[in-house]
């Protein structure tokens, strides 16, 4: 047993030299892992070596051209333009006039022969019908999709100009007529100021014992300017009638209530002021006139009347027929619109936008002019405006009970307004006697336009 032990010990070790032999190292302990030398301190950077400069993006410089009238007698024009350029300094905008009394005619010609315009004014219903039916205007809901402007906020306005659910413009003001009337001449005449609740007979007669003097020295009652809408429109506010009715016998009161003020030289006659061009600012900065019914659009030439040449003014309530609650009046919504050959109609939305919205709005108060968008702010400014009268009549002028359109929409609004006018001038120029004239629009508008 013992030799076999001394063996097993002699193998074992030849064992151990032949795995040396094979290269085969007995297992060392393991070692730590050493750690990682400390970061060194970056090189502080050259203070010589300017840093890199990111490049802005190049904007490219947009001129949008704008249609409108009256460049020298609209108070809101420039201030307008001057805060979008601080807006949008890469955008210049060009105000084309054509004139207040055939702008209509002559940018539906313009535009129908392919005139390019990025942005027009639209000043009442049968313009934009006009517009719309000949398919000049672009439909305008997804450009404003594309904007901040929320049509809720203009008192339903826009939902009354959608054609086949489509809107084609945006509302930037809104004017509702009033009576001006001038303090000094008032006084002069030793008559008292016009009120907020005169029927149509009382403020006739307050129009013959306002007016005095002769010759060059005349002061007139009062100007009904050439438009059809400054005699016609008396007759809608009783909410009855509308100038889309077809039948106008309801007029016949109105024309001989103004043709007895001409008769009688207590108002200028139309085919004087037509004949000379003869405006009603004109006559209104001559102290010519005691008063003027007239939208509030003529805020901003009071304004300036009274500030340039001390005219003192005030507003009332509109004169309304015996049948209609007082404080009822008509207006009216000035739009703007994009043509279909516009160059640029992304850029001239956002101009729009920025018209119509809220800065747009107070830019308009602030030369007294209403806009369609009337925040808190903005008639804020209307009232503390330089120039602006702060009577209680005037304030109560300013806050109507019922506002008509002066022209519903209707299709055939152009057509129908169109026979008004033509029928107006014959009855004032008195080529017509008030019934034929009258007939005529019954007979062209009533039976043969609308088939009634």
């Amino acid at each position: 047993m013992k030799k076999f032990a001394i063996l097993l010990v002699v193998a074992a070790m030849l064992a151990i030299l032949a795995a040396c032999g094979q290269g085969q190292a007995p297992q060392q302990p393991a070692q730590p892992t050493p750690a990682p030398a400390p970061a060194q301190p970056a090189a502080p950077a050259d203070p010589a070596t300017p840093a890199p400069v990111e490049e802005e993006p190049t904007v490219e410089p947009v001129h949008l051209r704008w249609a409108v009238w009256d460049i020298a007698m609209v108070a809101y024009y420039e201030p307008l333009i001057a805060r979008y350029a601080e807006i949008a300094p890469h955008v210049t905008i060009e105000l084309v006039d054509l004139g207040a009394a055939d702008f209509d005619t002559i940018l539906l010609s313009q535009l129908i022969g392919g005139a390019s315009y990025d942005i027009i004014k639209i000043r009442d219903v049968p313009s934009y019908a006009s517009y719309v039916n000949n398919n000049l205007v672009m439909p305008l809901d997804g450009l404003i999709g594309a904007t901040d402007i929320n049509l809720a906020n203009y008192m339903g306005i826009p939902e009354q100009f959608r054609v086949n659910g489509e809107l084609f413009a945006v509302p930037f003001r809104s004017d509702f007529w009033v009576l001006f009337y001038n303090k000094d001449l008032f006084d002069a005449a030793g008559v008292a100021y016009p009120t907020n609740e005169m029927t149509l007979d009382a403020w006739a007669q307050l129009v013959r014992d306002v007016t005095h003097g002769t010759g060059t020295d005349r002061v007139w009652g009062n100007h009904f300017h050439t438009w059809a809408s400054t005699t016609t429109l008396f007759g809608i506010l009783d909410g009855q009638h509308t100038i889309a009715d077809g039948t106008y016998d309801f007029l016949i009161p109105i024309y001989e209530m103004v043709l007895a003020l001409e008769d009688g030289d207590y108002v200028p006659r139309r085919t004087d002021l037509q004949a000379g061009s003869i405006h009603h600012s004109g006559t209104w900065q001559n102290s010519q006139i005691a008063m003027v019914n007239m939208g509030t659009w003529f805020i901003s030439t009071a304004r300036e009347a009274y500030l340039d040449l001390g005219i003192r003014w005030g507003m009332a309530a509109y004169p309304v027929p015996g049948s209609a609650h007082h404080g009822n009046t008509m207006g009216q919504v000035t739009q703007l619109a994009i043509p279909r050959t516009a160059n640029h109609p992304e850029e001239a939305m956002q101009f729009m936008a920025f018209v119509a919205g809220p800065e747009g709005a107070e830019i308009m108060a602030s030369v007294g002019q209403f806009p369609a968008f009337m925040t808190d702010t903005a008639l804020d400014t209307i009232l503390a405006s330089p120039g602006f009268p702060q009577d209680e009549t005037t304030r109560g002028a300013m806050m109507p009970r019922n506002i008509f359109l002066e022209m519903p929409m209707h299709e055939q609004a152009s057509e129908i307004n169109a026979i008004r006018n033509e029928a107006h001038q014959e009855i004032m120029d008195r080529t017509m006697t008030i019934e034929a004239g009258i007939e005529m629009m019954n007979q062209r508008i009533g039976r043969e336009l609308l088939g009634q």
